[in-house]
């Protein structure tokens, strides 16, 4: 699993979907470094709702800052900014 910008389990996780071939790998690597988790035993992004394919034509590569996208996943907030940043935030219980 490639290192995010900022990791650390229950912490706030920033990384670059600019690193990925898919946003959708970016998010699995982002979510499961959060969560101390392996990317496998995430859920499917499409389970969730999460269409992964227009994630990477909305986000892949896209330098529109005024994109912005965020939902809950595995008991955390995804953000993806126009920038190419995504962030992973823990929810509160």
């Amino acid at each position: 699993m490639d290192d995010p910008l900022e990791d650390g389990a229950g912490s706030v996780v920033t990384t670059s979907v600019e690193r990925y071939d898919e946003v959708a790998v970016a998010i699995a690597s982002a979510v499961a470094t959060a969560t101390e988790l392996s990317p496998l035993e995430l859920p499917p992004l499409s389970e969730i709702g999460v269409d992964p394919e227009a994630l990477d034509v909305l986000f892949h590569p896209s330098h529109d800052p005024s994109r912005r996208f965020s939902f809950q996943y595995a008991g955390h907030l995804v953000s993806l900014f126009g920038d190419g940043t995504l962030t992973v935030d823990p929810l509160d219980d």
